[in-house]
């Protein structure tokens, strides 16, 4: 079977032969570590990407159309699991402290006095919301789950997920801008 095209091997894939997908699967999977591993800088995580990548395009076959594309499709699902990797690792590194434990005197957290209003007016818009919403921004900003993900988990169509995303930013975007962000509030604006 090694000597079939990764065409030939794609539509036998998609036609129900496992062994022609497993064989296309270790085929490009050097290339996919490699890839992976570029973005990532992390063997370990490339290998999870690319290990999450694979099963994404296995669950996708039937709309894989055009079979000549599937080096560039396999690329395409790399980077999205690799930025989604990323992003977790960026977030990883932000810190949400609760404003009633900072110290206004503390020396080890070199917190101003606007910083801790800040922290204070976030926080403070925060419990203005629903129960639902809160866990929205939680999953969303704090544990960075995608919409989609946070559509699944809460039994919500996607939909309505993202109505109540848009709604939830605009709500916090007035409560907190219009203290940090005077020009962003529409009621502050005057015409010259």
């Amino acid at each position: 079977m090694n000597d079939k095209s990764y065409i030939e091997l794609l539509n036998q894939a998609k036609a129900g032969d496992l062994r022609a997908w497993t064989v296309l699967q270790n085929r490009f999977s050097g290339f996919a570590n490699k890839f992976a591993s570029k973005i990532l800088n992390d063997e370990d995580l490339s290998q999870d990407v690319v290990q999450e990548s694979f099963w994404d395009l296995y669950q996708n076959l039937e709309k894989i159309t055009s079979p000549a594309a599937f080096p560039t499709l396999l690329k395409r699902v790399l980077i999205k699991h690799g930025d989604r990797i990323l992003r977790k690792k960026e977030n990883q590194n932000l810190v949400f402290v609760d404003p009633n434990q900072i110290d206004q005197n503390s020396e080890e957290l070199h917190s101003s006095y606007l910083e801790k209003e800040c922290y204070e007016t976030i926080f403070k818009n925060l419990k203005k919301l629903d129960l639902a919403d809160q866990r929205l921004v939680e999953l969303y900003y704090y544990k960075n789950y995608s919409l989609v993900e946070i559509s699944k988990s809460e039994g919500k169509t996607l939909s309505f997920i993202k109505k109540r995303h848009i709604h939830v930013k605009k709500i916090l975007r007035h409560g907190i801008g219009e203290k940090f962000r005077p020009e962003a509030n529409s009621d502050f604006l005057m015409v010259a």
